[in-house]
């Protein structure tokens, strides 16, 4: 049996010195973009948005909706999951057609009022181990209810990034390499985790280990 070790996460954000006042802008700085700004906009906003997504769950849709005020836009670009690509590059291929395909359908290119631009960044990260280390089911749900937002994050979201061969969370990599447990490995993996806070997600976890180790008693 291997121990699961929880880890903090803590994100240091670092501006690109680049911005957007309009929508043309915006994509030509994307294209130009390193990917390391990309994940941070795209992927790491759920550590900042921690308790809720809002209505749009990364930057860019925020951006479009309340400083850009293009709603149309905005829909596209929240209903787009970067997780569905293997890779940021990927996902970037992705995301500038989806701009513009948009574009081509306006008649002139929206501009932002002076102060609401869009900030471009990129963002280094620093893992520590939190000490917290269970071996069964229950210290890991009770687990669940004592780490911070960070520590799931991680966990749940970032890992299937940083680390190019997985496609799944931790945790239920985990429950799968340990526990005979397929059913419960599943629900995890069926979370729509992307368009959920981590907070939200947190208690959709808690709510389907309470009803497993319910039911193994």
């Amino acid at each position: 049996m291997k121990k699961f070790k929880f880890y903090d996460y803590t994100m240091l954000i670092s501006p690109t010195g680049q911005k957007a006042s309009n929508l043309k802008e915006f994509l030509n700085i994307i294209e130009q973009s390193e990917d390391k700004v990309l994940f941070h906009h795209l992927y790491q906003s759920h550590a900042r948005y921690d308790q809720r997504v809002g209505e749009f769950p990364n930057d860019f849709a925020n951006w479009a909706a309340y400083d850009l005020e293009d709603l149309a836009l905005a829909e596209k670009l929240a209903n787009f999951d970067p997780y569905d690509y293997k890779t940021v590059a990927e996902a970037k291929e992705a995301l500038v057609t989806i701009i513009e395909e948009h574009m081509w359908d306006l008649p002139t290119i929206p501009w932002v009022r002076k102060g609401s631009e869009f900030y471009f960044s990129s963002a280094t990260t620093v893992i520590t181990p939190l000490g917290i280390e269970v071996s069964d089911l229950k210290g890991f749900r009770d687990a669940l209810n004592e780490i911070p937002a960070s520590s799931l994050y991680f966990h749940f979201y970032e890992t299937r990034k940083i680390k190019k061969e997985k496609e799944h969370d931790d945790f239920s990599v985990w429950i799968e390499d340990n526990f005979d447990k397929k059913e419960l490995v599943r629900k995890f993996r069926e979370i729509d985790f992307y368009f959920f806070s981590v907070e939200e997600v947190r208690k959709k976890l808690i709510n389907i280990m309470n009803k497993e180790l319910k039911g193994t008693k």
